[in-house]
Order: C-alpha cells, then sequence, then structure tokens
C-alpha cells in the first residue's frame, strides 16, 4: 500500500491508521502533513491514536511541528503541544527552543504556558532565564487580573445606579 493510501481520509478512519502504524515511522514521512491535520481536534475519534504514532516518527516531525507551533491557530498548536511534543525525546524538544521561546513569550496564554512546561522538563532555559519568562508571565497574569476586578467593580457600580 503506497503512504497516499494510508493517510486518513475521515476522522473514523482507523483502518489507514491501522495501516499507517503497521507501515512504520519511515513509511509515515510523505503524508506527516496530512496526518498533522487529523490533530486539529484531538476529539476526532483517530486523534491521539495518530499522536502516540507520531511521537515515534522522530527528526522528520520537527519542520511540520515549526510550522504548527508559528501558526495562528492556537488550538491546534495546544494540541500539538499537550500530545506529540510533551511526549518527544528531550533532543527533538530542544530542537523546537525558537517556537517554545516565542510561545512562552506572547503573554499570558494557555499554549505560552505549555511551552513553559514543556521547555523546563528538558531544561532548554538556564534558571535565570526560566525565572524571567515566569515573571513576565506571572507579572502578565496579575495585571489581567486588576483589569478584570475593575471591569467588575465598574459593573457593579453601573448595577447599582
Amino acid at each position: 500500500m503506497s503512504s497516499e493510501n494510508i493517510c486518513p481520509r475521515n476522522k473514523h478512519d482507523h483502518a489507514r491508521v491501522s495501516a499507517v502504524t503497521a507501515a512504520g515511522p519511515v513509511a509515515a514521512v510523505p503524508i506527516l502533513e496530512g496526518l498533522f491535520i487529523w490533530l486539529q481536534d484531538i476529539n476526532y475519534p483517530i486523534a491521539r491514536l495518530i499522536a502516540d504514532f507520531l511521537v515515534t516518527v522522530g527528526d522528520p516531525l520537527i519542520p511540520h511541528i515549526k510550522k504548527i507551533l508559528r501558526s495562528n491557530d492556537q488550538p491546534w498548536i495546544e494540541f500539538v503541544l499537550d500530545y506529540v511534543v510533551a511526549q518527544l525525546a528531550p533532543e527533538h524538544i530542544h530542537a523546537l527552543k525558537a517556537e517554545l521561546n516565542q510561545l512562552a513569550m506572547t503573554g499570558m496564554s494557555e499554549s505560552g504556558v505549555t511551552a513553559i512546561r514543556i521547555g523546563a522538563s528538558v531544561g532548554i532555559w538556564d534558571q535565570k532565564t526560566l525565572n524571567w519568562m515566569l515573571d513576565n508571565n506571572i507579572r502578565a497574569c496579575e495585571e489581567f487580573l486588576l483589569e478584570l476586578k475593575a471591569l467588575k467593580a465598574e459593573a457593579s457600580r453601573e448595577q447599582q445606579v
């Protein structure tokens, strides 16, 4: 079966996911982009099976992951971080340092916190840099919380009028 014939065609295509898995990581390289598409929604029935398989592919994943982490698709980024990147070998995570840095510095976001957690788990940053990133994210959260409290107080004042 050619690699084009093993790429899943719908979110219930367990037969092709089994074929990809059976063919192995090398056979999946030509269809990696097509496999990553199924991680745009981790609730697809085949998504977690594909994520588990992708972790076994190694180096060929890196350009595809970089492209996703540089995208604006926040749910996709979060799913790829949680279900693929977090499971990769440390050397593969280190290859994503620039993308993890970028996510970590975007301010308060779920993917930024996940990027920090993953990067810290494999020692991407020295302690000073990690503390600086954490302090910046904490400060952003505190500022956001203050703004929310101010909005709540204003809403309460308007209701009393």
